[in-house]
């Protein structure tokens, strides 16, 4: 508001101005000085309490696995400001993903709805032409109805156009990759003594010149028809899809370039400072930041990739390059949450956090773990990522909110990820359209009450097996889970067993007793002889038949065609998509000027700021 007391912005350090100068300065202006302050102090108070519009912090971690977090009994990664919030909260051990892989996953979170009904595919490629429909409300546009600020900072993933870019989407800012960390080349940066130099890099080199050739590996996406072929023929023939973008876009206007190809090393610490600024930047509003991590998504084996991906200060130090980006992450984690506490909005802010779906367990080390959800009765080992077995689509997920959520404590009420669109509305005060089929349902009983219950009776699993069927491949029902087929998950495996199953008797899990899925109660998906489990399937039975039914999938966006090699994002055509913005010489090239107070430009709009050297990377300033 413009009639503010000005004490309302910065309101501690206000009140100990005035109590100091209340006691240097004549006694004949105490008495309207305490006036004054009692009227900053009512106003503060009054401003808004704590579920008055309250701020929202959606934390989406890419391909984290069940078992990859401390809160969730993995003692070997480092994940301290992970672990804190989530004790300091309520976890939620039965949080489900809206689809096995990422962009279905994301359509579902930003839309409340089953990813099919968004016409988008599970997964899209670097040049896809389509993207979320204009004819879909995502969270950030359902909150500008309550006049929320809205960012996002990450991996976007439903399109890279600009008309399916955050910014067309209800975001007033973005910064991030349109979509994941391997589908293209990457700067091939090193730090300082590391491996890489040893071995006889020139570091007086060009850092332009050494990119990191792990290029889209489209196959997989492919083979599982996430993708297709047109839009792998469109990869090979626009050079866009070689260079992996680091983008900015404000409102619905022409992203903006800042890197390609973008440099993963410094790419947390640009995510970490875009976040806390627009924090510290709309503390006296109700604002909504979205960061959907773009870790941690698989690091590959090879050397190439696998040393470039975290960060300098995490590089090397945790024993692995996939447990190092764990680590960046919850560093970023950490600074997000300390932002929160700087800005005295800590108690205004709920914070929610999970994946998009299993760990990438192709990849083996690269990958991370889905703990106790082995899927062991499926008979190979890949039943994470791209799979509806448990590995594939449960989240190691918690919600935090200070004076709101129990500390401490836990919920296995079901959960999933479709339900944050309408929980948000609800605790910001929006109706949702009632026109408009969402499935998700509003789990803030969940998250408030230390008996709230899931709204959820049948809940339904699209993608996996049945990617492209547009029919559920598996539902959960109480402690029940059933699949109607089931797959193993993106990449495939070599055991006999590696095949896609289907059943004409649902196969029935007590996941409850038996989060594994070891143990069907109707091995080999045949009526059971157990008259509860029989009752059970013909429930499960009745309610596919009428998801089948009812289910409306959504068609494709409406896009308009560029030329065959011109469908990316590109910062140049002229230079073949590779022209940065950032002067990527080394940190030990610029020591002369970085003494005598040089900075380095950086971007344009509100990411342009300046750069100066903290140990071997970049630091915003």
């Amino acid at each position: 508001p413009t009639d503010q007391p000005s004490c309302a912005r910065g309101w501690p350090g206000t009140i100990m101005h005035y109590v100091q100068t209340i006691f240097v300065i004549e006694p004949r202006i105490a008495l309207p000085m305490f006036r004054l302050l009692h009227l900053c102090l009512f106003w503060v108070a009054a401003a808004r309490a704590p579920t008055d519009r309250p701020n929202f912090v959606m934390l989406f971690v890419d391909d984290m696995g069940y078992g990859d977090t401390g809160f969730n009994g993995n003692a070997s990664v480092h994940t301290p400001n992970i672990d804190k919030l989530a004790f300091d909260g309520k976890i939620l051990t039965t949080w489900y993903s809206g689809c096995p892989i990422c962009t279905g996953s994301r359509a579902a979170l930003m839309t409340g709805r089953q990813f099919p009904r968004t016409g988008l595919p599970g997964g899209i490629g670097p040049v896809h032409m389509s993207g979320l429909r204009a004819s879909e409300t995502t969270i950030a546009e359902q909150l500008k109805k309550a006049n929320y600020a809205t960012a996002a900072v990450g991996k976007w993933h439903l399109g890279q156009r600009t008309e399916y870019l955050p910014g067309s989407k209800g975001f007033d800012q973005y910064l991030g990759v349109p979509y994941s960390n391997d589908m293209g080349n990457t700067l091939q940066s090193v730090c300082r003594n590391s491996k890489a130099q040893s071995a006889g890099r020139d570091k007086e080199s060009d850092a332009r010149d050494n990119t990191n050739q792990s290029s889209w590996n489209w196959k997989p996406y492919y083979d599982a028809g996430y993708i297709r072929m047109e839009d792998v023929e469109a990869a090979q023939r626009d050079p866009a899809a070689l260079w992996l973008p680091l983008i900015q876009q404000s409102g619905g206007g022409e992203p903006d370039v800042l890197e390609q190809p973008l440099d993963l090393t410094t790419l947390s610490e640009k995510y970490s400072d875009f976040a806390v600024r627009f924090i510290e930047g709309h503390r006296d509003e109700p604002f909504f930041l979205y960061v959907p991590f773009s870790h941690v998504h698989s690091v590959y084996g090879n050397w190439q990739h696998g040393p470039q991906y975290a960060g300098c200060r995490f590089r090397g130090k945790h024993g692995s390059p996939f447990v190092d980006a764990l680590a960046e992450t919850d560093w970023m984690v950490g600074n997000i949450y300390k932002a929160l506490q700087d800005a005295g909005v800590e108690q205004n802010t709920l914070v929610l956090f999970t994946g998009d779906n299993g760990p990438w367990m192709a990849q083996g080390d690269g990958a991370g773990s889905a703990g106790v959800l082995t899927g062991q009765y499926a008979g190979y080992w890949n039943v994470g990522k791209g799979s509806t077995w448990e590995g594939g689509i449960r989240s190691a997920s918690f919600a935090y909110w200070k004076g709101q959520i129990e500390p401490h404590s836990r919920s296995s009420e079901i959960i999933s990820s479709m339900d944050v669109f309408p929980t948000l509305s609800k605790l910001a005060g929006v109706d949702v359209d009632a026109n408009r089929v969402y499935d998700g349902k509003d789990m803030s009983q969940v998250l408030l009450q230390p008996q709230g219950r899931s709204r959820h009776d049948f809940l339904f699993f699209y993608g996996g097996c049945n990617e492209g069927r547009r029919v559920p491949s598996a539902v959960r029902y109480g402690q029940y889970k059933a699949h109607f087929c089931t797959a193993p998950g993106l990449g495939g495996c070599d055991e006999p067993s590696c095949r896609r199953t289907d059943y004409a008797v649902p196969l029935l899990f007590d996941v409850v007793k038996d989060p594994g899925e070891s143990e069907p109660l109707n091995p080999g998906g045949i009526w059971p002889d157990d008259p509860d489990s029989t009752d059970v399937l013909r429930r499960i039975g009745a309610a596919f038949e009428t998801e089948r039914a009812t289910f409306s999938p959504g068609e494709p966006a409406e896009t308009v065609r560029k030329a065959a090699r011109e469908i990316g994002i590109c910062c140049s055509r002229k230079s073949f998509c590779n022209c940065n913005k950032l002067d990527y010489r080394w940190p030990w090239q610029r020591k002369k000027k970085a003494a005598a107070g040089g900075v380095l430009a950086i971007g344009t709009g509100h990411f342009n700021d300046r750069y100066h050297y903290h140990g071997d990377v970049p630091k915003m300033i």
